[in-house]
């Protein structure tokens, strides 16, 4: 991505014409580009760089050690470690495309978490002895992410003219989803026939995406005004936040917003990436991100705010909850 899509979040806390500012030039990087990164958002460096430490710590623990909080066959409830082909994002691949299941398999693994105080669904934890600080680290920062997660959202309702307390109400509960991710090196002509990816074509279920990754690279987003054409997006460093709009937040804004897709291949920095080539044996490096997933609380419901149903955008969608909806895309994932 180019330099005009990194935004200096600091402005948000700014001067009322910086912030301003920096609310405009959010929603028309979203709507181009649909992602953004983004500097100065108030987490501090140094906590990012511990949760990129835990994160390699938690998956560079023997199998049979993350197996003791396995995740579930089924979808939910959505918590804990996920082994390499447990789940298949190729099942819900190009949302709306008419892109059917089971063409690749994702080359990933994975543990999910929720908010501590979630009052359905717990989360799954190491022993404390396993992992030292592990379990207390993730619960604050999953309350760093929220706090950022309402300055966004206030940023996005001010650009888009809606009244920013309804939207953060629709998501005070904080029953959002909290995703450490380890692509392990692979050769990359396991890759070439398209019958293994790091992770498949998709939307995100949620309203907005925050997405911390390291510096190996191969995550793209499609570019909202060339549909079929992916942009790849480098980080400069793990204190970025990279982020993307989800389904919900489509609902919600009507389709003013069109939910992000992306997803995760070749970096750059392998032979033959852009041309379809590979060559023999070379080794993809091992890949980690973290996503914190935005969601409105459960019992929202997913009908398009006011402001954006009119004679010339009539409603397009019908009534279902945050919890229906994310129930039905999330399913498909563990078939």
């Amino acid at each position: 991505m180019s330099k005009g899509t990194t935004l200096n979040m600091a402005h948000f806390f700014g001067t009322s014409t910086e912030k301003a500012t920096f609310c405009s030039s959010l929603l028309a990087t979203l709507k181009q580009r649909g992602c953004v990164k983004l500097q100065n958002h108030g987490i501090p460096d140094e906590e990012i760089h511990k949760l990129f430490d835990m994160t390699k710590r938690f998956f560079s623990l023997p199998l049979e050690q993350k197996m003791t909080i396995k995740h579930p066959p089924q979808a939910n409830p959505n918590r804990g470690y996920s082994f390499i082909g447990q789940e298949n994002v190729a099942n819900i691949s190009g949302y709306e495309k008419g892109v059917g299941p089971g063409k690749t398999r994702d080359i990933k693994e994975t543990l999910d978490m929720g908010s501590a105080s979630d009052s359905l669904v717990d989360n799954l934890w190491l022993a404390e002895s396993t992992l030292p600080g592990f379990r207390a680290f993730m619960e604050s920062f999953y309350d760093r992410a929220f706090e950022t997660e309402l300055h966004i959202l206030s940023a996005l309702a001010i650009a888009l003219g809606v009244d920013g307390e309804k939207l953060k109400s629709m998501h005070d509960k904080a029953e959002n989803e909290f995703r450490l991710l380890h692509y392990p090196a692979i050769p990359a002509s396991e890759l070439a026939d398209g019958s293994k990816t790091r992770i498949a074509e998709h939307t995100d279920f949620g309203t907005i995406t925050m997405l911390f990754q390291d510096s190996t690279g191969g995550l793209q987003v499609e570019d909202q005004e060339e549909l079929g054409t992916f942009n790849d997006v480098e980080s400069s460093g793990p204190t970025e936040i990279i982020l993307n709009i989800g389904d919900s937040l489509q609902r919600l804004s009507n389709d003013t917003f069109r939910a992000a897709c992306h997803r995760v291949t070749y970096p750059p920095t392998v032979s033959g990436a852009g041309d379809g080539t590979r060559s023999g044996e070379e080794m993809i490096p091992e890949r980690y991100s973290i996503a914190y997933f935005a969601k409105p609380n459960r019992d929202a419901v997913l009908l398009p705010l006011r402001e954006f149903v009119t004679d010339c955008t009539p409603c397009r969608y019908d009534e279902v909850t945050a919890w229906e909806w994310n129930n039905r895309r999330i399913q498909a994932l563990y078939s």
